[in-house]
């Protein structure tokens, strides 16, 4: 015999036909279901694009709520073209939805002390469809962090057959932040949640321009923003005394922004590249991350702009009372002034002028609540007269350069709200206004051809962008034209 059974040949053909029928029936099924779920209503195989009161907007909006759902309170989430086409598509989920006889809505802030229930009671709604409707949010948005001061849309509803005056929660709505809204809608005796997100494009923009009235009025008309603005400040503080910028001085940034599809502004990124000229040379200064992850900006050699210290630890503050000898306007007499007043509103943050340890944080007779930190090279910075500490600022804590550690206020013997601030090296009060500090870092020899080829990639990039304000992009001879002009005017202002 040859050995071959026929029998088993038979069976391992027939195993194998129904292996691949088994296998095609599965693939067809699948196939079905996934062409049934793009054709079915309420669940649309692309992001929303809708437009200002945009018919196809609402309808997709409604069917989406009316669609039966296995879980209705299972959160679902759409992306939609900016803030105003998220608050004009939930609204219209509730106004404009076939199945609403009459919509009614509430708008309302949340108080201090509030929580959503009492906030939903509050407006009317009944108890246990109030609790219903926190059930449905809370896995999209914990309801423990809703805080006071949000502001709410709560909707109501009459449905078909009530009498006029009964009414239900049909559900609210409300932005925790910029770039989405959250939604809370009922679907027949439940409520589920959608989270309406704004669909963003990331971009770099470019702001360039001569101070005017004053350098954050200037950037703004240019196309700045006031983060920009403040980070700009924080990039050119330690070497600006800003009291010296003149109209004429020269400056050019280079920021990251995320725009809607309108091209409005919704948030801001870092900037990458800054040139000032003002009096003396040109500063030009290109963000940086070191192989060690530090990120700083510097000098086209490499160097840090980062001082060992901050010549003002706070922000929009006005020179109060100078460094030097002068008259005590509580004890009348004149005595020597170790430091240098900075008046600001009571509370704005005060920053750490450097990196340290706090060698003292507590009440020190007329200075009021008082921080001594000591600095690296024996250098030591002094904050008086606080209104309080910060959080975790105690003796023995390290800080570094620009964390709050505390806020202005008014403590010990002044006379308003003010920071006095004290620079000492060795034992040896400075003035802070005039120190002359080497620089917090320098890159070292490995490291600057990586910061060389990102320098070089960031004055491409610079000479390539659009300017914010919808300008062409400018070429690198106008930006050299520009920094020479404003560093001619301020040497001869100098002299």
């Amino acid at each position: 015999m040859s050995g071959f059974d026929v029998r088993l040949a038979d069976a391992r053909r027939s195993r194998t036909l129904v292996f691949f029928a088994t296998l095609t029936l599965g693939l067809a099924v699948v196939l079905g279901a996934l062409l049934f779920r793009f054709a079915a209503p309420g669940a649309p195989a692309e992001p929303l694009e809708t437009a200002p009161a945009s018919p196809q907007a609402v309808q997709a909006l409604a069917d989406t709520a009316a669609a039966p759902s296995d879980n209705e309170t299972q959160p679902s989430a759409l992306v939609l073209n900016g803030a105003r086409d998220i608050i004009e598509a939930e609204h219209a989920l509730f106004t404009s939805a076939p199945y609403r006889s009459q919509v009614e809505s509430v708008d309302l802030t949340v108080r201090s002390g509030q929580t959503l229930a009492s906030v939903l009671a509050g407006a009317g709604a009944d108890r246990v469809e109030a609790a219903r409707a926190i059930a449905a949010l809370d896995p999209v948005f914990p309801v423990r962090r809703l805080r006071a001061g949000q502001d709410m849309t709560i909707y109501f509803e009459t449905p078909a057959g009530w009498e006029d005056g009964e009414r239900r929660l049909a559900g609210l709505s409300f932005r925790p932040d910029i770039e989405r809204t959250l939604t809370v809608a009922r679907t027949g005796d439940r409520f589920r949640a959608r989270e309406a997100a704004a669909s963003l494009e990331s971009e770099f923009v470019r702001v360039r321009g001569e101070v005017s009235s004053s350098l954050y009025m200037s950037a703004i008309e240019q196309g700045a923003t006031d983060r920009i603005v403040v980070e700009l400040a924080n990039i050119l503080g330690y070497a600006v005394d800003f009291r010296t910028i003149q109209p004429g001085d020269g400056f050019d940034l280079v920021f990251e922004r995320h725009v809607n599809r309108r091209g409005e502004t919704v948030r801001t990124g870092d900037i990458v590249y800054v040139n000032f000229a003002g009096r003396g040379s040109p500063l030009e200064y290109f963000r940086y991350t070191a192989p060690d992850g530090e990120v700083g900006y510097y000098t086209g050699e490499g160097e840090a702009a980062q001082r060992l210290l901050m010549r003002m630890p706070v922000n929009g503050a006005r020179i109060s009372s100078s460094f030097g000898m002068r008259f005590h306007p509580i004890h009348q007499v004149n005595r020597p002034h170790n430091g240098t007043d900075f008046a600001a509103p009571r509370g704005t943050p005060i920053m750490a002028a450097g990196n340290g340890v706090v060698e003292r944080a507590n009440w020190f007779g007329g200075y009021g609540n008082y921080v001594r930190i000591r600095h690296a090279n024996g250098y030591q910075t002094v904050y008086a007269h606080l209104q309080g500490f910060a959080r975790g600022i105690r003796a023995g804590s390290r800080v570094s350069q620009g964390q709050v550690i505390g806020y202005v206020g008014c403590t010990g013997s002044c006379t308003g709200p003010h920071l006095h601030y004290e620079v000492h090296a060795n034992g040896r009060p400075l003035n802070p206004m005039r120190l002359d500090l080497p620089t917090g870092r320098r890159l070292t020899r490995e490291e600057l051809p990586h910061f060389t080829a990102e320098r070089d990639r960031l004055i491409a990039l610079r000479d390539s962008v659009l300017f914010a304000n919808g300008e062409p992009p400018a070429s690198a001879d106008e930006t050299v034209l520009l920094a020479s002009r404003s560093s001619q005017r301020g040497q001869g202002a100098s002299r």
